[in-house]
């Protein structure tokens, strides 16, 4: 989970550096105002990111399992996990 989760926030992260390595690799003169930054268009498209990120993800790791789920449960004394057996789903 802490994997998917650094994932979505480098993606978000990913407008700013690219923003910040154009600053830094274009040759401005010094004497020229320097440009607004564009916060809102980076955060955006951060969100963006992120959000289609989630769509792909929700897309390609869908119910792969089809069946019946049991629900966790007491037999013979001991805990019989939660799992989903093979079958048509009622």
């Amino acid at each position: 989970m802490i994997r998917r989760i650094a994932f979505e926030i480098l993606l978000f992260l990913l407008p700013f550096a690219l923003y910040g390595l154009y600053l830094r690799l274009s040759k401005q003169e010094e004497s020229l105002p320097k440009p607004e930054h564009p916060w809102t268009v980076l955060f955006a498209s951060g969100l963006g990111l992120v959000a289609a990120s989630f769509l792909i993800w929700g897309i390609t790791e869908g119910a792969g399992q089809q069946g019946v789920y049991v629900a966790p449960h007491v037999e013979n004394g001991r805990v019989v996990p939660g799992h989903v057996e093979p079958g048509s789903a009622k």
